[in-house]
């Protein structure tokens, strides 16, 4: 299956080689990242959020189809859809995420766009404004066509037209990757998407904010509840275009931008 397939970009290759570092002593599936937005009024706002992952990685599969056989360098993380981070980003969608790997001294600065997908419930719904096509490849060894790919690549090259893309299409099902984005919490994180618009003024009815749905006796309750977090679950997509990588214990610092034509400058700069 063809597609617009950029390649495997070395900042995430470092990227996913220090989380694998600090996973053998944390156990962490992924690390909690400093989300940078700008507020209403202009200001800097920054919490820290738990990315779900790279498209295509784990749970994150493109499709149904999809039998792992797809990496992207977009990363994911969800929130509230009442939640004021969503009204930051339609405001303004430039973004920053920065993680700590305390063990490994790795500090990795990701730079771009959040996209919002809700779900098609939400009266915020719309089509995803990110073309994952353009952020997706084949994995080494799992396409026959991988070799096809990269002569059509550097034909494209030699044509003056943008390298790393492959005319064809790929097929992206969004609202699979966030469903299975939301179907890979724990029950009690899924009941806080059904609970009242986060940071308003917490209400007397405890009834309001369930631990566990499952949990829940009366069945309509249950399915009321289920369809509410369904409803609020927003996963965000970030188009990185900026990657810095600062490594504490070589002290060493790697600047990654990426070009116009979808591939990657590396510049080592000053720690």
């Amino acid at each position: 299956m063809k597609g617009y397939c950029s390649r495997d970009p070395e900042w995430k290759k470092a990227f996913v080689k220090y989380i694998d570092q600090e996973r053998e002593i944390t156990n962490e599936r992924f690390p909690s990242m400093a989300l940078s937005t700008v507020d209403l009024e202009g200001r800097p706002a920054v919490r820290m959020v738990s990315p779900r992952g790279f498209v295509g990685d784990g749970f994150l599969r493109i499709s149904k189809e999809d039998k792992g056989q797809w990496a992207s360098d977009v990363l994911t993380f969800c929130t509230h859809a009442q939640s004021n981070k969503v009204q930051e980003l339609v405001n303004t969608n430039d973004v920053q995420l920065v993680c700590w790997l305390p063990n490994t001294g790795i500090q990795i600065r990701c730079s771009g766009h959040a996209h919002l997908l809700f779900h098609p419930d939400n009266p915020n719904y719309s089509t995803l404004s990110l073309d994952i096509r353009h952020r997706v490849w084949p994995r080494d060894g799992t396409d026959a066509e991988n070799k096809e790919e990269e002569e059509e690549q550097l034909n494209n090259k030699m044509a003056g037209g943008p390298m790393g893309l492959v005319n064809g299409s790929v097929l992206i099902d969004d609202e699979y990757i966030r469903e299975q984005a939301f179907l890979n919490h724990s029950p009690v994180i899924q009941a806080w998407y059904s609970w009242p618009a986060p940071g308003r003024v917490k209400l007397a009815d405890s009834s309001l904010y369930p631990m566990s749905i499952p949990k829940i006796e009366d069945k309509a309750e249950a399915e009321k509840y289920e369809a509410n977090a369904r409803r609020n679950y927003v996963l965000i997509f970030v188009d990185v275009n900026k990657v810095d990588i600062v490594n504490l214990k070589q002290s060493t610092r790697m600047l990654y931008t990426r070009r116009s034509d979808t591939s990657w400058s590396i510049t080592e700069i000053n720690p």
